[in-house]
């Protein structure tokens, strides 16, 4: 799994998942739009419903079953949910280990 490639795959999930939620957004995504946070695209259900698509999207593209809301996410210093940059930083270390 190379970076690169998830980020690009991770992106097109993001707009799919706001396009299918009619989800309004004021600005064009890219890696780094914050997912938390002020001027965030979701809301706390939103982004969970979010997390749960993009597991689901690892397991069917890379056959790779995580939990990506853990413990170890959630006690990280930065939150690997801030943006998709941060979101598949956090993947390829976790598929790494």
């Amino acid at each position: 799994m190379k970076i690169e490639e998830l980020e690009i795959k991770l992106l097109d999930v993001l707009n799919d998942f706001i396009k299918e939620n009619e989800i309004e957004i004021s600005s064009e995504l890219n890696l780094n739009s914050r997912m938390i946070g002020s001027s965030s695209i979701f809301d706390s259900m939103e982004l969970v419903t979010f997390i749960v698509e993009v597991e689901q999207f690892l397991d069917d593209e890379y056959n790779y079953q995580t939990q990506l809301a853990s413990e170890k996410a959630m006690s990280r210093r930065t939150s690997p949910f801030i943006s998709i940059s941060t979101l598949s930083q956090y993947i390829i270390e976790d598929f790494n280990e």
